[in-house]
């Protein structure tokens, strides 16, 4: 999905005005059991106008934001993450149907305090967002600790838990896409270390295939850290394996580049690669990743994770042509 692909389902939505309605549900904590907040009907418009205004105030409304695959996350600022991939377990609840046979928060039987998380639906039958808010500890009051309130010319303890709601959100569902504010949420999440492992490994056999190392064992020891996994997904859409770079280069390259220089080792014909510390194996991926840029005008060296190609005035301007035509 493209940020104006992004942008437009969005206002699919939000343009709908007045035929616009909201439904708020409940995440219980360890079970994740969906309940249906029972909010009295003036509330909920205000709680719509809340989400719809962050809406536009974190995505629709901001300039230059890029929208970017998790598979293929970098570091850049300003961005929102398209999940591509398969949701983690602790996350599986954000693809259940909202329908109305989901039981409501009964406050008998259910506690504010054990609420994990919010879905807010809103939209109409055709057409339709769902809002992922994760619950902080300051958005529960009265969970932990003990709260006071004003009693005539006294404190007295409030034993009631309170909703705090904020428009803070972490995710929407569009369009059949989940769009993720950051990725903290997902890296906490149980199951997703899971996720990018499966992924990673799939990583692993497209460099296996390329026949360049004497081994990837030592690749799949340092996949148990989330972050080095990751990079290893990212290198399943690389250039330098999409486009086939031939391994007589790629070896060239690693022997002549000054960060690569003399960090790995090489079988004795020439033809592989020797992977034998922890550091090459980082700087292997982050080639792979073709993270090593030369500027053309001072022909200086750079490091860059966050790269998006450049595509010049002519060949923009032929291909809307053929576009039109």
């Amino acid at each position: 999905m493209t940020r104006t692909q992004l942008i437009n389902s969005l206002n699919t939505v939000l343009n709908q005005g007045n035929q616009l309605s909201t439904v708020v549900f409940a995440v219980m904590k360890e079970s994740f059991e969906i309940k249906k907040l029972n909010i009295d009907n003036n509330e909920i418009s205000t709680i719509q106008e809340m989400f719809l205004r962050s809406i536009r105030e974190k995505i629709i409304n901001v300039e230059e934001q890029t929208i970017i695959k998790v598979s293929e996350a970098d570091n850049r600022a300003n961005t929102v993450f398209h999940y591509d991939l398969d949701l983690p377990t602790g996350l599986d609840f954000y693809s259940s149907p909202l329908t109305d046979g989901i039981a409501n928060f009964s406050f008998a039987n259910d506690d504010l305090g054990k609420i994990d998380s919010l879905i807010i639906k809103i939209g109409t039958e055709t057409n339709q967002i769902k809002i992922f808010k994760k619950l902080s500890p300051v958005e529960v009051l009265g969970r932990g600790g003990f709260l006071l309130r004003k009693a005539r010319t006294q404190l007295e303890r409030f034993t009631e838990k309170i909703l705090n709601l904020t428009p803070s959100f972490n995710a929407v569902f569009v369009g059949d896409t989940y769009i993720f504010l950051d990725l903290k949420l997902l890296e906490n999440s149980y199951g997703f270390h899971d996720v990018i492992v499966r992924e990673a490994n799939n990583s692993v056999q497209l460099i296996q295939a390329l026949q360049i190392l004497t081994t990837t064992e030592g690749i799949v020891e340092l996949l148990g850290k989330t972050s080095f996994a990751r990079k290893v997904v990212k290198i399943k859409n690389s250039p330098v394996i999409l486009k086939q770079i031939p391994n007589a280069q790629i070896i060239t390259f690693t022997q002549r580049h000054p960060s690569l220089a003399n960090k790995m080792r090489y079988s004795d014909d020439g033809t592989q690669i020797i992977l034998h510390t922890k550091k090459s194996r980082e700087l292997f991926i982050k080639m792979l990743d073709d993270a090593y840029l030369t500027s053309e005008l001072t022909e200086q060296y750079y490091e860059s994770s966050a790269k998006d190609v450049v595509e010049g005035e002519e060949d923009a301007s032929n291909n809307q042509e053929e576009t039109q035509n």
